[in-house]
């Protein structure tokens, strides 16, 4: 983990359109002719997706072969500052309507949005943008993403029915830019989240390691795939041999070092977990991911000053805007007892533009449970 900085989804290099046909006609198909179980797999393998590649979208950093091209843009992406990169993006958009690079990204920044109506109006962008500028790989890539999330929002019978055309968009995304880690990433997650009868699958997954130079970014794949079988020894391993400083690599390190983390908190080693975040949070002390999960780790613990503290220290890192913070300071400060802290941080919690569903109606539920102040 020494040298790591950030990172964010890294792909596959399967390439001609054997891949893409196989994706494409079998997933609607297979859905619709399953049975009832499998139909519930499926929609929770959609569910899981989404949940997978939401953070990593909007927080994705790429190398030289970046998913944007304009520097600026993708410096905000690296930074992981994804309200700076919509303001940006929204500047751009409305001086240059027609600017793929800037209807990428703010579909990229709005994907976490409570409000359902910014990604409604991005999807039509990005739909005009891979109509428009078919070689706009940044267009295929976010588009894919917004399915996704639009899919979770919506019923199960359509969000089966646009697993193909998302498996289609990111393998398109993965050939136009062939070197960027995001589209190899997503499409690795797409596959291990769905049953293989519907076209994901474990082999399908390794297969997207074919073609992958750098032993660091297929350290990360492989840590991907040992998760998806609860091989967390083979996962902590491949995790502890990264070594980079490519600033595209270094986000995907700390979802799956977090995602690690999370597996220790809920086992019977849950002490490991602080010892864990700490290391997260000293190889890479401006990220928020660290404190945020030392926070939890303490929290797990029933440490709950400490939790406090740690959850604080993250506040003022880079990408705090995407954790749920606030749901989980809330928490602890209640737990602890300080009840006119908890409300305030509650309220702060349901007012977050950037809040889960589920975060907020916790949220709400909590805040209910303290009573009116005062």
């Amino acid at each position: 983990m020494k040298g790591a900085r950030r990172a964010s989804k890294g792909h596959r290099v399967l390439r001609g359109s054997a891949a893409s046909a196989s994706m494409k006609g079998s997933t609607v198909t297979h859905t619709m002719t399953a049975s009832g179980p499998a139909r519930r797999r499926a929609w929770a393998a959609v569910m899981a997706i989404g949940a997978t590649l939401l953070v990593g979208a909007t927080l994705a950093a790429p190398a030289r072969a970046a998913v944007f091209k304009d520097a600026e843009l993708q410096s905000l992406l690296d930074a992981g500052r994804a309200d700076d990169l919509e303001q940006l993006a929204g500047q751009r958009l409305k001086a240059s309507p027609e600017d793929a690079q800037a209807v990428a990204a703010l579909a990229l920044s709005q994907l976490d949005l409570a409000d359902p109506a910014p990604l409604r109006q991005n999807m039509q962008r990005l739909e005009q943008c891979v109509q428009r500028t078919p070689d706009e790989g940044a267009c295929h890539y976010a588009l894919a993403l917004a399915l996704v999330m639009q899919a979770r929002g919506g019923s199960k019978l359509k969000a089966l029915g646009s697993l193909g055309r998302v498996s289609e968009l990111a393998q398109r995304a993965m050939t136009l830019l062939p070197e960027a880690p995001e589209p190899r990433s997503a499409l690795q997650q797409y596959y291990l989240a769905l049953p293989s009868f519907i076209g994901g699958g474990e082999s399908k997954a390794r297969a997207l390691e074919q073609g992958v130079q750098d032993q660091n970014q297929l350290r990360l794949m492989r840590a991907r795939v040992a998760a998806s079988k609860k091989d967390w020894g083979g996962m902590e391993k491949e995790l502890r041999a990264v070594r980079t400083q490519r600033p595209e690599l270094l986000l995907e390190l700390r979802l799956l070092w977090s995602d690690y983390g999370r597996q220790l908190m809920y086992s019977d080693q849950r002490e490991r977990a602080v010892p864990w975040f700490e290391e997260l949070l000293k190889s890479q002390p401006t990220q928020a991911m660290g404190a945020y999960g030392l926070g939890r780790a303490y929290d797990a613990l029933g440490q709950y000053d400490r939790a406090v503290a740690a959850f604080e220290r993250a506040r003022g890192l880079t990408g705090v805007e995407q954790l749920g913070l606030e749901r989980r300071l809330g928490s602890a400060l209640q737990a602890k007892g300080d009840v006119a802290q908890a409300r305030t941080v509650l309220q702060r919690c349901i007012d977050n533009r950037r809040g889960s569903a589920a975060d907020i109606d916790d949220c709400r539920k909590r805040l209910a449970s303290l009573g009116a102040s005062g």
